[in-house]
């Protein structure tokens, strides 16, 4: 099932970014920089295959640089690489469990965009890879690197879902709004019959620079 889930998100980031290539000597290209203000959780399911439902969320931030570009159709397509913070919290048996985790994170960025002049609202679906630099868990305020413990896989994969509006200040620069929703497609459970997946809800406010 992993197998088939990375090569499903492969093969869709492939055959889009095929056909807005194809339309690039018409596309106008954007250089991106954008932050995120984020809330993270796990989507746990135990040894039962029950859900557990008893994870807090944590608050987080994250931020990126991109290149875009965009088509006379209204296509756009670009990458964008940055930072991310994951994790959730847990009550259990009256100790105070959280989680925090940062990734180095990749995105392929492909959607579409509608102008009404200066306004622009738009939809992007961005699978995304990310590698686990850091990995802290807090039990009772005493902290623990749990990066190299082994309990936890250094990558994760998904898609980000991302609806925005985008505003042309000017012919060089535009700022953009976005509500994303990141879901994780990697069990980041290295335990046998556990899964975790992470979990992102979070707005993002951004630059772009157009390259004449």
């Amino acid at each position: 099932m992993k197998k088939y889930k990375c090569k499903l998100i492969t093969g869709i980031a492939t055959g889009l970014m095929v056909c807005l290539i194809s339309f690039n000597s018409e596309a106008q290209s954007s250089i991106t920089i954008d932050a995120s203000q984020n809330i993270t959780n796990f989507k746990f399911t135990n040894s039962q295959g029950e859900r557990d439902e008893s994870y807090n969320p944590n608050y987080s931030g994250s931020y990126s640089l991109g290149y875009r570009f965009t088509t006379d159709f209204g296509l756009f397509g670009g990458i964008k690489v940055g930072m991310r913070n994951a994790g959730a919290s847990l009550v259990y048996d009256d100790a105070n469990y959280s989680w925090n985790l940062q990734y180095f994170d990749s995105r392929l960025d492909i959607g579409y965009m509608y102008s009404f002049d200066r306004f622009s609202p738009y939809l992007a679906v961005s699978p995304y890879f990310g590698y686990l630099l850091r990995a802290t868990q807090t039990l009772n305020h005493q902290n623990f690197d749990i990066i190299n413990s082994g309990d936890l896989e250094r990558t994760d994969y998904g898609l980000f879902i991302s609806p925005g509006v985008d505003f042309r200040v000017n012919d060089l620069v535009s700022v953009y709004s976005q509500f994303n929703y990141m879901l994780g497609l990697q069990n980041i459970e290295t335990v046998e019959n556990q899964e975790s997946n992470n979990t992102l809800l979070g707005l993002t406010l951004g630059l772009a620079f157009t390259i004449k």
